[in-house]
């Protein structure tokens, strides 16, 4: 199986080329599950497939999974990732757009630099002045749905004091109660911690569902960050979001009352190209 390996601001992927249709989705949801083994195998926190496009007019369509082998309507970083592959193999020009299953997105690659174009942000919708409990400790929280329908992506924002300096790992235990937080969160939650910088900087964590782990960055944790910190009053656009991996800059833009237009922009790396062998699989 041919591969590429890509990372966009230390949350890393391995890229499948699956444009003839070679490998079936079983195939490919077991090869996320062993691939992206840290170790084990190539080790990735997530696995795309480029295909045909979905839609006449896009240039390709990519499919996301995780690596616990669950599939996700879209990644943000991920996204970037692929559009900076697709324009380095020639499928795409610089100025693109390409299907998921969470609907098309536009892209603009600029050497190592891409930005996405995510849509609109309906804050009328996203949960404020929430409070969730752990361990005797209480955090004010706010919830949001990136995409629509079933295609969405469920972050939860978990605000924490700037001179909050506890280990990731302490924060982990808060994550997963979260995360299994069945009656708020059917289908689970990303969980982000955010740290207010500055009005325009903030600091994030994300512990990413379908990983199970602190990931170096999010691109869609990054956007509800950044959403959140908005709709309180703690940052203008646009807003550079610091991540162990790099920084993430979401550009915001209110277009009517309570609709937000969003961009996700960061760095990009084509670290390696080779062939998975069957012991890695």
């Amino acid at each position: 199986m041919k591969f590429a390996k890509m990372q966009g601001n230390g949350n890393d992927f391995i890229v499948i080329d699956n444009r003839e249709n070679l490998y079936d989705y079983e195939k490919i949801r077991g090869a996320a599950v062993k691939a992206c083994r840290r170790r084990l195998s190539l080790g990735a926190d997530g696995l795309m497939t480029i295909g045909k496009p979905f839609i006449p007019g896009s240039h390709f369509s990519m499919r996301f999974f995780n690596r616990d082998g669950s599939e996700s309507a879209m990644s943000g970083n991920g996204a970037r990732c692929i559009a900076r592959y697709a324009f380095e193999k020639g499928l795409a020009p610089e100025k693109m757009r390409f299907d998921t299953i969470g609907g098309s997105l536009d892209a603009l690659v600029e050497g190592a630099k891409v930005t996405l174009d995510m849509g609109t942000v309906d804050t009328s919708s996203v949960l404020l002045d929430e409070t969730f409990s752990h361990m005797g400790e209480t955090f004010p929280v706010n919830h949001m749905e990136l995409g629509h329908g079933s295609a969405a992506a469920p972050h939860t924002v978990v605000f924490l004091e700037k001179s909050d300096w506890r280990p990731l790992e302490t924060l982990a235990p808060f994550a997963r109660a979260l995360q299994k937080d069945s009656t708020r969160f059917p289908d689970g939650t990303n969980v982000n911690f955010l740290k207010i910088l500055g009005h325009g900087a903030l600091e994030v964590y994300t512990y990413e569902r379908g990983v199970d782990d602190f990931t170096l960055s999010c691109g869609t944790g990054s956007i509800a960050s950044a959403v959140a910190a908005w709709l309180n009053g703690w940052c203008d656009s646009p807003v550079e979001v610091y991540n162990p991996g790099g920084t993430n800059t979401i550009l915001l833009e209110e277009t009517v009352h309570s609709l937000l237009d969003v961009r996700l922009q960061g760095l990009t790396a084509f670290i390696a190209e080779g062939e998975l062998l069957p012991e890695g699989l």
